[in-house]
């Protein structure tokens, strides 16, 4: 009899440890099934990692579970209670909120009243000032914001500060945080990682959503991994697995790793840049060799991001010249519509903002910047573009039932596929990628990075702008360091490595 009354108050115990359950979640439109019967529990006080493949089914698990979504069958329990009918404002009102990866951030008004929207201390219909600046100071302590800043004058990391902190403030038990250290500097994402330990030792439970292990590993006590719309695995304990093994769950198989062949700079040069001058860009000489795959990297104003955009001419040279083929120097593009015309292209690190468009179609989208090639007299020869289109959804390998879906319909590691496909289409002597692999999942990211060395040995030169270091390593020759928008560093060989460049970026 004891043991049974100990077993009992065991499973009473392990019950009121689970903050929320998710059990036998399904999820189909049509007859596509994005989820198969998920059960996951959450509990209490921890960060809780969930990983998976672009496509996997993490956004659709999420909508689900902050009320974006309904379930087409099965069921939610926040503090053992079943949830009927949730919609965003129940789920928030319960306890569940979702931290966006772009922050919800007014930026013209301050950290304080941004803190505390929605919930702004009022008497007789006006706002109670004092109080909303007491309670907002209250609730920043510790944070290092400060309270009467204007929210726009933030640094990424306070701001996603901020808004874990609403969110919490509002009565969050649960926070999911979509992506959080996307755009982070190695030292932002050690100062948002503490201080979401910080939160969890008050009690504050974290769904944190993230394409790279090594995050998982160092931030989260538990994980659970989605493929194919199913729980592929996971555990309570992630100290018990290794990054191989939460590859392998999230794809099914080993990881096949892409190596880049480094080349050395040699043979005649292609394109160089002299005496570059721009905002936060001061550059004396730069010279890239047909088929050169070169990395740009740096702290955040550094200066590899701004001499990139210089190039491709959305930033203004006040002074620098470009020459291709030992010809003679010409002046820097001034515009994209210049930059493309002298066969530079580029591809923003913001796919959503700058890279797609996302109500038309896969075809639509690949064929935007190229689409005076294939018209003449304001006519746009379809047949041309549709054989273009192919080519470009067979070669980049993008899943999609076929080029006239629409973009926003595709996955996170597909979209950017279709941007690959759009800026290739132009047929480009230098193609400038700033931060291609940011979002997508680690199998496409090596797709990609196959792709972007295919492309090298047709004798197109490659900038990568990334401050993903594992990335660089892999991907290019060399390596320019940028400190005070200058080329401090270049890295080549056996010293690129992981610990090399970021000691070297952040010195």
């Amino acid at each position: 009899m004891p043991v049974q009354m100990n077993a009992s108050a065991d499973n009473r115990r392990e019950a009121a440890d689970i903050v929320l359950r998710v059990e036998n979640i399904r999820k189909t439109y049509g007859s596509l099934v994005a989820l198969r019967n998920v059960t996951i529990d959450i509990r209490r006080g921890t960060i809780h990692g969930l990983l998976g493949e672009n496509g996997a089914g993490k956004s659709t698990l999420v909508g689900i579970i902050s009320g974006q979504k309904s379930p087409t069958s099965g069921t939610i329990r926040l503090d053992g209670h079943e949830i009927f009918h949730a919609d965003v404002r129940s789920m928030e009102e319960a306890g569940v909120f979702l931290v966006t990866q772009e922050p919800m951030i007014i930026d013209h008004i301050s950290a304080a009243e941004n803190l505390m929207l929605g919930i702004w201390p009022s008497r007789r219909g006006f706002v109670r000032w004092k109080k909303l600046k007491a309670d907002a100071a209250r609730m920043l302590e510790g944070s290092n914001i400060n309270p009467e800043a204007r929210a726009g004058s933030l640094d990424a990391v306070a701001r996603r500060k901020l808004n874990i902190l609403r969110a919490m403030f509002s009565g969050g038990k649960v926070i999911i945080l979509d992506e959080p250290t996307a755009a982070l500097t190695v030292p932002d994402r050690r100062q948002l990682f503490e201080f979401m330990r910080q939160l969890k030792q008050k009690g504050v439970t974290f769904i944190f959503i993230s394409h790279y292990n090594e995050e998982i590993l160092e931030i989260c006590d538990a994980v659970s991994v989605l493929r194919d719309g199913s729980l592929a695995g996971g555990t309570d304990d992630v100290r018990s697995l290794t990054s191989e093994q939460l590859s392998e769950l999230v794809l099914g198989r080993g990881l096949d790793l892409f190596q880049r062949d480094r080349r050395a700079a040699e043979g005649p040069v292609a394109i160089q840049l002299r005496n570059v001058i721009a905002p936060h860009v001061q550059v004396d000489s730069l010279e890239l060799r047909a088929g050169d795959v070169v990395g740009f990297t740096g702290l955040p104003g550094a200066g590899a991001k701004e001499l990139a955009r210089t190039i491709f001419g959305l930033h203004p040279a006040r002074e620098g010249t470009i020459s291709f083929d030992g010809g003679p120097g010409e002046r820097l593009p001034t515009h994209p519509r210049d930059a493309l015309d002298r066969g530079i292209a580029y591809l923003s690190d913001d796919r959503r903002k700058d890279g797609v468009v996302g109500h038309l179609s896969i075809a639509a989208n690949i064929a935007l910047s190229s689409l005076d090639e294939r018209s003449w007299m304001g006519f746009i020869d379809s047949k041309r573009e549709a054989r273009l289109c192919d080519d470009y959804f067979a070669s980049m390998g993008i899943k999609a039932p076929s080029p006239l879906v629409a973009v926003d319909t595709l996955s996170g590691g597909n979209q950017q596929k279709v941007c690959l496909g759009r800026v290739l289409a132009t047929r480009p002597r230098l193609l400038i990628l700033d931060e291609p692999t940011r979002g997508i999942d680690i199998g496409v990211k090596q797709d990609v990075l196959r792709i972007i060395d295919q492309l090298s040995r047709t004798g197109v030169c490659v900038i990568i702008v990334s401050t993903d270091t594992d990335e660089l390593v892999r991907a290019v020759d060399r390596v320019l360091v940028f400190r005070s928008g200058s080329v401090q560093e270049v890295v080549t060989g056996g010293d690129i490595t992981t610990g090399n460049l970021r000691n070297l970026s952040q010195a």
